[in-house]
Formats: C-alpha cells, structure tokens, sequence
C-alpha cells in the first residue's frame, strides 16, 4: 500500500510539474541585429528569424514576420523561408520619430501556430509624451490632499496570530481616508527588532483579491505596510472578491472618468497618501526613511504617492500603469489599461481632459525623490512606449534596468538590484 501512495503521489507531482511548465514545443525568434534593441531614428533594422524544436533548428521552414507600431496593427507582413542552417533575415525600416516598433513572427507546425514578439527601440530616450499637464494640476491634488488631511485616520489594528512568526508581527490595520466612513485597508508586517526602522509603502497591481503577511521585505529589515485600492478589506474569503472582481468592481479602472472629482482613483491615490499618514505615525518607523514600491497599477501609484508626498525618500516603480493615458488618441500605444482606443466614445473630450490629471506621466514629471525603475521591451501591458515616455521627463535622479526581452514580469536580477539599492537609500545594513 505503502508503494502505491507512493506512486500515486509522484504521478500526480509530475502531473502538476508538466502543467505548470510554459516551455513550447516550436520557439520562434527574431533576434535583432543590434544587441541592446535599439536603433536611431530612421536606421534600418536586420532580423535573423529562426524556429527551434527540441534544441535544434528548423531547415526549410516558412517563417511569416509582420512589423508596426508598438501596440497597433502591423504595417507590413511577410514571409521568409529558413536555409540549411535554419536561419533566414528580413529587415524592417526604421521609425520617423523616437518610438517602438513590434516584429513578430510565426511559424505553423501540424496545424498549429507557434509565434513570439520583439520590440525594437528608435531613439527611445528621446520619445516624448503626447500628454499635457493642466495648468491648476498641482492645485487641483494640494487642494485634495489638504481637505484629506483632515479626516481623522480612526485607526484599527488587529494582530494576526496565525501569519506572525518568531521575528516578524503581523497586522491587519483599517485607516480612514479621503472623507469619513472611507476606508484604506491593508496588512502590516513589522520586525521585531527594536527601535525605529525605515518602512516600504507596498502597492498592488491592478486586481480584486487577499492579502497576506508577513512580507518577504519584511525579513530585509523593513516595515511593510501593503494595501488595497478600492476601500474593502483585505481579509475575507476569496469568493467575496471573485464577486466583486466580476460585479461592482468590473472595470473600475473606467468608473467616474467623465469627472474628475468622480473618478475612482482619487480616493485610491489619496488613501495611498493617508497609508502615508499612518507609517509616520507609528513609533517604531523612522519617517525619515520611507519609500514606495510597486509593479503595474503598483509602479504608477509608487510614482503617484512619491510625487504628492515629500516625506517619501525614494521609490522602486516597475512597468508603471496609466503612462499616456490618451495615447490612442493621438495615434500611438497608450499605457494600461489602453482607454480612448475608440475616438467616437462618449463624452471623450471630457475623459481626456479628466485623464491628465490621473496620467502617471503628469506626476513623473513634479517627482523629487530618487528612484529605481525596471520593466522590459516586450511587455504588452504597460508598453515601453508609454512607460519610457513617463521615465524621460523624470528631472529627479533616476536609474532604469531594462531586460529587454520581458514581458509584464521581471527578472530576479531586476528585483535584486532593486533591493539593494533601497537599502543604500534607506540606511539599511
């Protein structure tokens, strides 16, 4: 019996190893002539395109290629046919302007296609955004945040026994913000040595779900506050978010657009100021040493939070939601969640105007505090188009990691160079 549990329980571990596994049958590359993915502004760029099953390329394979803006549909397709060593080349002209360009290429394969996507830079330092700050911008979020401010935080701090351990404490905390009977929502996770630490504001991407201690940021020395956006708690059964994800939070990046007192992020990017509030207040933060850290929707609130608030030292943004919100608009890639794809939308005039004050690259643009930005070349969420045209009007002192051929993921390497250096500028050994 013993031998058949045994068995019974290796089948099933192979079972879940061969489902987890996202290794393809066909990879398809487009490898650029150019190591690091960028060109100048009107360079030529020359493709080697190859198909490779099981280690070894394909010979005599047709490999169809298509080329386009970041984002928008392709400009050109083609096909090329791979030689005796597997290989086959085609170019793609380059841009007018600073900007990404997508190749893609294909290869079907017993009535199945096998594709994968290479976005090359022109000039991509030099890409500049299509939005505009509004005149009263810096009124319009000082005027907010100073009504905010006033609501008292009415804090709740309940200790969580079960996701404490030996060196980190565990809490879940509910902060008022914005007006009273709204409320910020979060798990805190704080580590037992004593005296004052430096604190990470960790921010969520963009989704309806738990939260659960104790940080991983939280074993480096840090106290870690992460919270949710939409003033629920953090705590329940997962069915009550899978409710709300497909209910009353369905396409919440989009409630209240039409003005901009109504849209649903200004009660999330205040409460992430009011998280603030909070990590200053606690005895065991220094609030000298704080900063933001966030992927995605994550990314553009860590830009947001830092650029509104001066006690935030420094921030780690990664691919940063809600770059060039109008993109589209203007006819180029827009950052997510890709609004103003349809220029007859109703009222869009008024969505526009409303999106400038909620555009990540309009706050990028008033940052003080040193940061450490990532994302990559591929990324089909927040495309490199909008995610560079918020890092080139960043004035304050700045570093970007790109791993070119990421997707809406990094690299442990992005993340650990990341750590290190918030530790360097947070005074943590």
């Amino acid at each position: 019996m013993k031998q058949v549990v045994t068995f019974m329980m290796i089948l099933v571990a192979s079972m879940a190893m061969a489902q987890s596994s996202s290794h393809k049958y066909i990879t398809v590359v487009a490898e650029p002539d150019h190591a690091d993915w960028m060109y100048k502004v009107g360079e030529t760029a020359t493709f080697t395109a190859y198909a490779i099953k099981e280690n070894v390329r394909m010979t005599n394979t047709e490999i169809t290629y298509s080329y386009g803006p970041d984002k928008l549909d392709a400009t050109y397709t083609g096909k090329v046919k791979t030689d005796k060593n597997g290989k086959a080349t085609f170019k793609v002209p380059g841009m007018k302007a600073p900007g990404f360009t997508s190749v893609r290429v294909k290869v079907n394969y017993e009535g199945e296609d096998y594709a994968s996507m290479t976005n090359i830079g022109f000039d991509p330092y030099k890409l500049e955004p299509t939005t505009t700050m509004p005149a009263d911008f810096n009124e319009f979020w000082d005027n907010s945040m100073e009504k905010a401010s006033k609501v008292p935080m009415d804090v709740i701090v309940r200790h969580n026994d079960k996701e404490s351990n030996a060196t980190i404490d565990v809490y879940y905390v509910r902060i008022q913000s914005y007006r009273k009977g709204n409320y910020v929502y979060g798990v805190l996770s704080v580590p037992k040595t004593p005296g004052r630490k430096p604190a990470i504001l960790r921010l969520p991407g963009a989704a309806v779900r738990q939260f659960h201690g104790p940080s991983d940021l939280a074993y480096e020395g840090f106290v870690v506050l992460e919270i949710g956006v939409h003033g629920i708690p953090v705590d329940q059964d997962e069915e009550i978010y899978h409710q709300l994800e497909s209910g009353a939070l369905s396409g919440y990046t989009a409630q209240g657009i039409d003005n901009r007192d109504t849209y649903y992020y200004k009660r999330s990017i205040l409460g992430c100021v009011r998280a603030i509030d909070y990590l200053c207040s606690r005895d065991d933060v220094d609030a000298s040493r704080i900063a933001t850290y966030g992927g995605s929707q994550g990314g553009m609130l860590s830009i947001m939070t830092a650029s509104l608030d001066k006690r935030v030292k420094c921030l780690f943004a990664y691919f940063p939601a809600f770059c060039e919100l109008g993109g589209y608009y203007y006819g180029r890639a827009g950052g997510w969640p890709h609004m103003f794809r349809n220029p007859n939308e109703p009222n869009i005039q008024a969505r526009l105007e409303v999106s400038r004050y909620y555009d990540t690259v309009n706050f990028a643009r008033r940052l003080k505090a040193p940061g450490f930005y990532a994302w990559g070349f591929n990324d089909p969420a927040c495309c490199p188009t909008s995610t560079f045209s918020a890092y080139n009007v960043i004035t304050a002192p700045k570093q970007l990691h790109v791993g070119r051929d990421t997707g809406h993921w990094l690299y442990p390497w992005q993340t650990a160079k990341a750590l290190k250096w918030l530790k360097q500028q947070l005074d943590v050994k």
